[in-house]
């Protein structure tokens, strides 16, 4: 299980300080692109303005070039870490639900659905990873509900810190 705190970026994400989050992600990036932490963090952070940009109220920070920035390491991650549940469960889950952010939708949304199956094939325990790729088929809310009962147990370890992933994902499963 990844840690997802990063204290740095975190701070900057929750004070909204957005393009300094963002050069941070980037240079880091940059520096070490084989930081699997780094790449989902980065890959994160870029999805997460892209498709919030409208209730963030964001206005400063350049949505076309974080586009691009999303699948130039979405690219090199499908290269680099498709073998790793935790790039897989993640990028799944973005993909998945904005596939047209990548390109083809029909395509990219069914190898969003494949990548959280990898993800649950690869730890067939770990609730996180059965939760999305069962939300991920789910023809209604009771199987949902079934599936979600043993993450709520591991929602606040974890998801530590106060970035927007952390953030994210404990506000989405919670709310169920």
């Amino acid at each position: 299980m990844m840690d997802w705190q990063w204290v740095e970026v975190d701070v900057l994400e929750s004070q909204e300080k957005w393009d300094e989050a963002k050069s941070l992600l980037i240079k880091s990036w940059q520096e070490d692109p084989n930081d699997l932490k780094v790449t989902i963090r980065l890959a994160f952070f870029c999805w997460y303005l892209v498709v919030e940009e409208g209730p963030l109220g964001i206005k400063s920070i350049d949505l076309d070039e974080l586009t691009t920035i999303l699948i130039q390491v979405t690219n090199f991650g499908l290269t680099n870490f498709e073998d790793h549940e935790e790039f897989l469960w993640i990028f799944g889950w973005m993909i998945s639900l904005f596939p047209y952010y990548f390109g083809d939708y029909e395509e990219w949304e069914e190898k969003g659905k494949s990548m959280l199956k990898r993800a649950h094939e690869l730890n067939p325990e770990d609730p996180v990873y059965r939760y999305s790729y069962i939300g991920s088929l789910a023809s209604s809310e009771v199987e949902l509900k079934n599936g979600y009962q043993p993450l709520e147990v591991v929602l606040d370890d974890r998801f530590q810190g106060k970035g927007v992933l952390s953030e994210y994902f404990k506000d989405i499963w919670n709310s169920y």
